[in-house]
């Protein structure tokens, strides 16, 4: 079996499992058994269980920061940034990633190697979909902003962080397509009131 394909097998196995048992009673035995391969064999990909659930939260993650590079997206400013947050709410505010996020608060504070393995997986996957389309338009003219990743993370949670709040509570079910298109597009033509640069170039 290829490297890879044996990967995906024990991330999806590894999932399973932490969510079904939490990260700290989480067993790698388990996790070998549900991917159908040796503890070893295991071990031979991954070194620890921290080294797994990075694996696994990279592999999560990588919707976020895998689009096309901006040159190859609309010219529309506007519909560019709404279709990258609507993107990335149809799978930040997943069922499945709201589970991961939930696990990682509830275990992060007592068990450091998983909230630094967490840390280690997003500053590995680099900047995201949106901050590369800032820094495109920065460079451009179009935006006025000294920090894309700043401005980046501002726009998300003006757009989805309330509800991703509210969904890490278990106080609503994920927002569907018309409420995140609706926030979206409120959030962008906000942000861009401010930050849009006069005289576009």
């Amino acid at each position: 079996m290829p490297g890879p394909e044996r990967t995906r097998l024990l991330c999806e196995a590894a999932e399973q499992v932490f969510l079904r048992d939490g990260y700290a009673e989480a067993g790698l035995d388990e996790v070998a058994r549900l991917a159908g391969m040796s503890k070893r064999t295991l071990y031979q990909h991954f070194p620890s269980k921290a080294a797994l659930f990075e694996a696994c939260i990279a592999r999560a993650l990588a919707p976020v920061h895998g689009a096309p590079e901006p040159e190859a997206e609309t010219e529309d400013l506007a519909a560019a940034l709404v279709g990258i947050l609507e993107a990335a709410a149809g799978h930040l505010l997943s069922a499945r990633q709201t589970a991961i996020f939930r696990l990682v608060i509830a275990e992060g504070g007592r068990t450091p190697e998983l909230a630094e393995a967490f840390h280690r997986a997003i500053l590995a996957k680099g900047a995201s979909t949106l901050q590369r389309r800032m820094e495109w338009e920065i460079r451009r003219g179009r935006l006025r902003l000294d920090d894309a990743e700043a401005g980046a993370r501002l726009l998300f949670g003006m757009a989805l962080g309330a509800a991703q709040v509210t969904l890490l509570l278990g106080l609503r079910a994920p927002p569907d397509g018309a409420e995140v298109a609706r926030l979206a597009r409120l959030a962008v033509a906000i942000f861009l009131h401010g930050a849009a640069a006069r005289t576009p170039v």
